[in-house]
């Protein structure tokens, strides 16, 4: 089980209230969550303060950018290290993209909106460990 304490996740959701349900869930359990509606608003905060990040919660679908597109601006303009979870109401597991992205590592995740609380913990806790587990044998 991961110490959910002290980790600070950040939301990126262009659905105002998918960020209320998803900020709520993380703090409830001890985690601490930064929101963002706008893919290109999160790209200039994560460049500012990528590092502060232990996960990326990223939509889709945002409605200035493709979450796959933004995951991939993540990774080659900021410092952001964070695994990142996808969460999509469009896209399935089984979807070409999903696939090729967690395969290329640009994403660590995916989970179907509408997601059950306990199915995105699980995801969040998964990816998580495994992340723990890369880095912990260096």
């Amino acid at each position: 089980m991961i110490e959910s304490k002290n980790l600070r996740v950040f939301i990126v959701d262009d659905e105002p209230d998918v960020c209320w349900v998803l900020k709520i869930l993380l703090q409830k359990h001890g985690y601490q969550v930064d929101v963002e509606e706008s893919g290109n608003r999160a790209l200039a905060r994560l460049k500012k303060s990528g590092h502060l990040y232990q996960l990326v919660l990223l939509d889709a679908k945002l409605s200035d950018i493709e979450g796959v597109d933004l995951a991939r601006l993540i990774r080659s303009e900021t410092a952001c290290k964070a695994p990142i979870l996808l969460v999509s109401g469009y896209f399935y597991k089984d979807d070409s993209m999903v696939q090729d992205s967690m395969r290329n590592g640009l994403i660590s995740g995916f989970v179907t909106k509408p997601f059950r609380h306990e199915d995105l913990l699980q995801a969040i806790e998964t990816v998580l460990e495994h992340t723990r587990n890369d880095t912990s044998g260096l």
